[in-house]
């Protein structure tokens, strides 16, 4: 049995404008995990090996003033390998099934910047993981809803993506898949 599902997470985040007599700036940001997309298969009932795919964070700006016009967007995104091992050992028609989990990957920050005069972008890849649990709630044989909240871990990028070199930190999603 396999599994696709979708993740929305409870993010920290917002947007703004700013107008002064030196210009005026736009910014809008996505601070914590925003959401993503989750493939699972079970090797048992109690196991499930899962592929990962998310937004971990998001920063976009533009700037206008008398001497310059700015650019910037830059975002983070995890592609991770894991397991959810279940507790207890679920029968095969329970319909709540609470998990917990482990992954690793790489964390993915890219950043791209343009002024007047000059273009850029750059891409780093970091080695990380994440640890979590959750609960399963399966509905009618091929829909489940769940819970998931966890602790992202990676090494620091070398250059700031976002204004920020690491991107530790919790999350916390709600999520709608489909089983098959």
């Amino acid at each position: 049995r396999s599994g696709l599902e979708l993740n929305i997470g409870i993010w920290a985040g917002g947007a703004s404008t700013t107008v002064s007599s030196g210009g005026v700036t736009t910014e809008a940001n996505i601070g914590a995990f925003a959401g993503g997309v989750l493939f699972s298969h079970w090797m048992k009932e109690n196991l499930s090996v899962t592929i990962s795919a998310g937004l971990l964070a998001a920063k976009a700006s533009s700037s206008v003033s008398i001497t310059a016009v700015e650019q910037q967007a830059s975002s983070v995104t995890a592609l991770l390998l894991g397991v959810r091992f279940y507790l207890p050992d679920p029968e095969p028609d329970a319909g709540v099934r609470p998990f917990l989990s482990a992954a690793t990957g790489l964390y993915i920050g890219s950043e791209a910047k343009s002024t007047l005069f000059s273009q850029g972008a750059y891409t780093e890849t970091s080695i990380g993981g994440r640890l979590g649990g959750g609960i399963d709630f399966i509905q009618r044989d091929h829909f489940k809803l769940g819970a998931n909240a966890g602790y992202n871990l990676m090494s620091d990028f070398s250059t700031p993506v976002g204004g920020r070199n690491n991107y530790n930190g919790g999350d916390f999603s709600i999520g709608i898949g489909y089983m098959f």
